[in-house]
């Protein structure tokens, strides 16, 4: 599979890079805002074209995907510029930094036939490995869930301090939750929640890219920024039967955190990067080894291999969509319903009111009814 490239910054390495682990899928062109851009990423990683034109490189290259890696203000017109050529589109995430851009995204997949992808993707080991007890023979019927993207912060001045470029702590980071959750639990129906900007004078740390530990208290050592982005939220996620999930996103903390609970009736599953660990005080579950979670006894952790540094599956998958070998685990509508519950989430911080969600989508997985049911029987 021959594919382009628009956006030479930092992130388009997870993509050429996995095309390079991958015998399937080779890039052929790159396009950046500047030629030096652009030919100092194609020359990198040996390919033979570049441009600053993303529709004079669609027309020249005729390739049969692209990826998107730009900022997400300009992910918009090159994806839909792509679709009416009838090109595959692999987007970063967000999908864009309004929901009428993600909206119009969506159409144009939809009028043009071709395969629309949307990150995150988040069909990683430990997560295919979580839904083998996503289930009310291991968890009971599901009742609530929760999830969080804790960080320190952004370590150098990015498109994340200037909202003008779009975006902030609900779009760049709380969206791996929320796409986590309605991956696991289907389509949510309504959401509320509070955003705001915490820390609007932001200390950044030496530009070298860590996010994992705080700026130093010495200013001296580091530079500042005026920040007007939200980088403090919590959203309420509620599904048709009732269950709610609360979701955490904060720029300001001293540890790194990504992890997703899913309570049930009888059980609990924890997913936390590699680890998947299941509370299951009333049987042993098989093939897992026992252990104690926090202060919790009766928890097993599920064997998964773990996901490789730096190589998600993800030009695979698109790959294999292409080629209509398999469902999207990303596909555009449950990525535009993730978009909604995002966009929704600010709406209903700024008017304080409870927002229906109007989007949905057919889970790529299986979702028994009965695990979603807590009001036909006893429980």
């Amino acid at each position: 599979m021959r594919l382009a490239i628009v956006g030479a910054g930092q992130i388009s390495h997870r993509f050429l890079k996995e095309a390079q682990q991958t015998r399937r899928a080779e890039f052929v062109a790159t396009c950046a805002r500047t030629t030096d851009s652009a030919k100092a990423r194609a020359v990198e990683y040996g390919i033979d074209s570049w441009y600053t034109d993303y529709m004079a490189m669609y027309d020249a290259i005729a390739p049969d995907g692209v990826v998107i890696a730009t900022q997400p203000t300009l992910h918009a017109a090159p994806t839909i510029a792509a679709l009416q050529r009838g090109i595959h589109v692999l987007c970063e995430k967000p999908m864009a930094a309004t929901f009428q851009d993600c909206q119009s995204m969506v159409a144009a997949a939809e009028r043009s036939r071709a395969t629309f992808l949307c990150l995150p993707y988040d069909a990683q080991p430990p997560f295919l490995a979580a839904l083998a007890y996503l289930n009310e023979a291991t968890l009971g019927a599901f009742t609530g869930a929760e999830a969080q993207v804790l960080l320190p912060g952004v370590a150098r001045e990015r498109w994340h301090d200037r909202e003008y470029v779009g975006g902030g702590v609900v779009l760049d980071a709380m969206v791996y939750s929320v796409s986590t959750l309605t991956s696991l639990l289907g389509p949510a129906h309504r959401v509320t929640g509070m955003v705001n900007t915490l820390i609007p004078h932001r200390i950044l740390g030496d530009g070298a890219g860590a996010t994992l530990v705080p700026p130093p208290r010495d200013r001296t050592q580091t530079r500042s920024v005026e920040s007007n982005v939200d980088d403090n939220a919590t959203v309420i996620m509620e599904w048709h039967g009732g269950q709610q999930a609360v979701v955490r996103a904060l720029w300001g903390t001293s540890i790194v955190r990504y992890d997703v609970t899913v309570y049930g009736r009888q059980g609990t599953l924890w997913l936390a990067g590699d680890d998947v660990v299941v509370h299951s005080p009333n049987r042993v579950l098989p093939n897992t080894t026992a252990v104690t979670w926090g202060s919790y006894d009766s928890c097993y952790r599920v064997p998964t291999p773990p996901a490789s540094v730096g190589h998600h599956g993800v030009i695979d998958h698109f790959v294999d969509c292409v080629a209509k070998r398999c469902q999207p685990r990303c596909g555009a509508q449950q990525q535009l319903h993730v978009h909604e519950i995002l966009f929704k989430a600010y709406e209903a911080a700024h008017t304080g009111r409870t927002q229906v969600l109007m989007t949905t989508f057919e889970p790529w997985h299986a979702i028994d009814p009965a695990f979603h049911d807590t009001r036909s029987r006893l429980l």
